[in-house]
């Protein structure tokens, strides 16, 4: 049903498109000049005591806590006695009252350089997580004290971190322009005696990254301090995948979803230190120094230039040395997506010129999404009334929701509606009610390939960089439905299709370092908590069922092969040629043997 030159030649705007994304590679921005040695400002031992009070003075500071609360009141009375001017703003989150504490000076300059961080405790004691994070933003309170500052700036212990950064999302809706805000630097787990990953993290809730300026800043600021840039970024790859299904661990997500150029600063890497390195005795105060120094590098260039660092792309892909923009890579989704779209139209057109059936072939494939749908919704349903963990719509430390019983049941439950509603529709009393014939009919292929075009728009115009890993599956899978090729070579299609959400689950199991079951967890949490959207969602039904569609039709056609007729025997005498020295016709005369002697 595909006409090959008419496929091959719309793939010429991609290779253009090819061409332009390896030329738009740009230089990384620098950052800001460094500002002066913290050496004997951030002590480590000084802070580290501070550590100790804390853990001491409320061992317990779970978000809504008694101790949360108390910590709050510290965190105050040392912004207003260090020359801050201090609020505490009460909200209520998921049945608890929970407070942010923001300290503010002013400066020369009305724009703002921010630093945040969490207050509540992960766990009990949780003295290098938040318990470190805390002290470190009173001792860079001690700090700046008496100090005069070029631009104002604004310290903030936020709470609700590990109820979806609650405080977070409260605190940034209270800030002002994001281009007043020249830079938001997010403490994390800063006491935690080694990393699992890197130190600086930029990732966002959406399309949008971190700032190139102000990432590099805080390179040169890692560096000279640890001697380290704070750990090699993702590779390509990883990046492609983490853009197409955007997943802003931490406070710094929220803010960057906002518009505000923001970056994460974590002593364990993206994830959390495990519980064996969250005690007191855990804290290692030279390491623990030196990060702080760090972060009052950071301040300082920041405070100390004229101009905020520059951003660069919106979205990007780091590759080697350069920056690939994002429209870049939107243009190359947008020409890949051409060539399957042309070649499905003129087997559209075509099917229709024979006469065959497309409509009813298409609500057999909207059929098919029908299962993932209703897996969709038994999973909502579990939410709504308590079976499964109520997430909130920001992504929440994965150790906060590990897989239990209860986990493990949800999602039993909602692959069990899928594969029952599945089998219902493919059985023979559904088959023939739709009056359909088998799906290795030429109509089902049609069917599915604009199905999977359908799709491919909808996630360019949703999320480019989610439409580019889709190329791949969009090609194969057309190719599989439409093409006239072997069987073997329909399977090999279906399962090249499949790469990309590989790379996707590899990736953040890698980043975020989860298992097989706790990835599918944390999927269920994202999609249930709002984060992945519905649209996305739907969208991903949409994808589960033209795959499975896909593979009907490749099974379909396989059956449908016919098998090779057996040889059949010769009929008649042999050729002359096939008798041999044993072989000899009925009645013949017997050869006469010459004598070697007589030759």
């Amino acid at each position: 049903m595909i006409e090959p030159r008419l496929y091959r030649a719309a793939f010429l705007p991609a290779l253009l498109a090819t061409v332009v994304a390896a030329f738009s590679l740009e230089n990384r921005p620098r950052g800001v000049p460094q500002g002066l040695p913290a050496d004997v400002l951030f002590e480590g031992r000084v802070a580290s005591s501070t550590v100790g009070e804390i853990v001491h003075g409320a061992r317990d500071r779970r978000a809504g806590t008694p101790g949360d609360a108390r910590t709050a009141s510290g965190v105050a009375s040392a912004f207003h006695r260090f020359g801050f001017t201090t609020t505490t703003d009460r909200f209520d989150e998921g049945g608890d009252r929970l407070v942010n504490v923001i300290g503010e000076r002013p400066g020369l300059s009305r724009r703002q350089v921010v630093l945040v961080a969490s207050r509540d405790a992960l766990s009990v004691p949780d003295a290098t997580g938040s318990g470190a994070d805390t002290a470190a933003l009173m001792e860079v309170a001690r700090v700046l004290a008496g100090r005069a500052s070029q631009k104002t700036v604004v310290l903030a212990s936020l709470d609700g971190g590990t109820r979806g950064d609650a405080g977070a999302r409260r605190f940034v809706a209270r800030l002002r322009d994001p281009s007043q805000v020249d830079g938001v630097l997010v403490l994390s787990n800063l006491g935690a005696p080694r990393s699992h990953g890197p130190l600086l993290v930029d990732w966002s809730n959406d399309a949008r990254r971190g700032s190139l300026g102000l990432r590099r800043t805080a390179t040169d600021s890692l560096r000279n301090e640890l001697g380290t840039d704070g750990g090699p970024a993702a590779t390509s790859p990883a990046q492609l995948a983490r853009l197409a299904f955007p997943v802003g661990l931490g406070a710094q997500g929220v803010f960057l979803e906002r518009g505000f150029d923001a970056l994460r600063l974590s002593g364990s890497g993206e994830r959390a230190p495990p519980r064996g390195d969250r005690d007191l005795a855990d804290l290692r105060a030279p390491r623990y120094g030196e990060l702080g120094r760090a972060v009052l590098r950071v301040l300082s260039a920041l405070d100390g230039s004229r101009t905020r660092p520059a951003h660069g792309p919106r979205s990007y892909v780091l590759a080697g040395g350069g920056v690939v923009p994002g429209w870049a890579l939107v243009l190359l989704a947008g020409t890949l997506i051409l060539p399957a779209l042309v070649a499905s139209i003129d087997a559209l057109a075509r099917a229709r010129r024979r006469g065959e059936s497309i409509v009813d072939w298409l609500e057999w494939v909207v059929a098919g999404t029908l299962p993932f749908a209703l897996g969709l919704g038994v999973a909502e349903v579990l939410v709504l009334v308590g079976l499964a963990k109520d997430a909130p719509p920001s992504p929440i430390e994965p150790s906060l929701a590990p897989v239990d019983g209860r986990a493990i049941g949800a999602l039993a439950a909602v692959a069990f509606v899928v594969v029952l509603t599945w089998a219902l529709l493919r059985t023979r009393l559904v088959r023939r009610g739709g009056g359909l014939p088998d799906p290795a009919a030429p109509g089902a292929g049609v069917a599915t390939a604009v199905g999977l075009c359908a799709v491919a728009v909808g996630l360019w115009f949703l999320n480019p960089f989610a439409a580019l890993l889709f190329a791949l599956p969009l090609h194969c899978w057309m190719l599989a439905a439409l093409a006239d090729v072997r069987p073997a070579t329909r399977a090999w299609l279906i399962a090249l299709g499949l790469l990309p959400g590989v790379l996707v689950a590899a990736t953040y199991m890698r980043e975020l370092l989860l298992g097989p079951l706790e990835w599918l967890w944390y999927v269920f949490l994202l999609v249930t908590g709002g984060q992945v959207g519905v649209p996305t969602a739907l969208l991903g039904c949409v994808v589960g069922g033209l795959l499975a569609a896909a593979v009907s039709i490749v099974v379909a056609r396989y059956r449908a092969e016919p098998a090779p007729a057996p040889p059949t025997p010769p009929s008649g005498p042999p050729p002359p040629a096939a008798i041999g020295p044993a072989t000899r016709l009925e009645g013949a005369p017997e050869p006469r043997r010459r004598s070697l002697l007589r030759r």
